[in-house]
């Protein structure tokens, strides 16, 4: 049987390059990535990770709450993150999508998926030569319906259950990417808020999402360029990381969407996909590092459980 042998569940930003030398704001955050990567010594045959979407390949013409990839991948390449084909565990993946349908789950599943800086750039972080065979596990955060954090939790320990059955001898880690606490500008189609050419976009934008991603990239690189900075709540952040830590997320299920959305900001949503990597792990949890980075507009997180957590911590 495959061994689920650790967790890491990490901050993405669009301001994080993947350079490993940082000096000065976000350099805590990656040290502690650095530290996480080389998993003691231990082999790494598989990768499944959760994560997000930016409206680069999933829109609301049809969003699924889950979509599993389990054949041809590829990186979208926005914000410095990979591009081009990525392996894919094909075997494993197959096997975790029939083990979740066959235990109350109905995830969509792509045979040609395209992943954005939400998957890739964490991948990326803990395997730089991108030799790793990954499963993707896309979950909807941006906007709503989405999935309630419960039913999250529940299918990521469906997730976990199904790594730990699958009839082969290898070694995987779950992965979550998202958050922490972020602000940013409204991009949901059910909120009077939003612009309406953002909305007609997140509609049916998938032939201009090319179009859309440079623009965005060139507003983010004058932002930073111009010294700017983003809300960050280290307070909720601190809260949110001992839940997890001492593996007590009622208070979580508990709020809704808005409630976090004010205390966090709407790129907190994200957190889904730590909770799901979290509940596929069901191991002990810690903090690895925290860094708030206001000028990255995010507090920059990284848990680690199993032989993610570095012995030199």
């Amino acid at each position: 049987m495959a061994n689920l042998v650790g967790l890491a569940a990490m901050s993405h930003s669009p301001s994080w390059d993947l350079s490993r030398d940082l000096k000065g704001p976000g350099q805590e955050f990656v040290a502690a990535i650095e530290r996480l990567r080389k998993f003691n010594g231990q082999k790494v045959d598989a990768i499944v990770i959760f994560g997000p979407d930016h409206y680069r390949n999933f829109f609301y013409d049809q969003m699924p709450q889950f979509c599993i990839g389990i054949e041809k991948l590829e990186g979208y390449g926005d914000y410095d993150s990979p591009s081009g084909q990525m392996p894919v565990q094909q075997e494993l993946g197959r096997h975790i999508l029939n083990h979740l349908m066959g235990n109350g789950f109905d995830p969509a599943v792509s045979l040609n998926m395209c992943l954005d800086h939400g998957h890739t750039q964490p991948y990326a972080a803990v395997n730089p030569e991108l030799d790793i065979p990954v499963v993707p596990i896309m979950i909807n955060c941006q906007a709503g319906p989405r999935p309630s954090y419960r039913r999250v939790a529940d299918f990521g320990r469906a997730v976990g259950d199904a790594i730990r059955s699958f009839p082969a001898d290898m070694n995987v880690i779950v992965m979550g990417s998202g958050g922490l606490s972020h602000f940013l500008p409204k991009m949901s189609a059910d909120d009077e808020a939003t612009p309406e050419e953002t909305r007609d976009y997140i509609i049916n934008g998938r032939e201009r999402s090319r179009e859309f991603n440079a623009e965005k990239e060139r507003i983010s690189k004058e932002r930073r360029k111009e010294g700017r900075t983003g809300k960050v709540s280290v307070e909720w952040d601190q809260w949110f990381l001992n839940l997890l830590t001492t593996n007590n997320l009622e208070p979580l299920h508990k709020c809704t969407d808005a409630e976090i959305e004010e205390a966090a900001g709407n790129g907190a949503h994200e957190l889904r996909s730590w909770v799901a990597a979290a509940a596929a792990w069901g191991r002990d949890i810690e903090v690895i590092g925290y860094e708030p980075v206001p000028t990255w507009i995010t507090g920059m997180g990284v848990v680690g459980g199993g032989i993610c957590v570095p012995k030199d911590k």
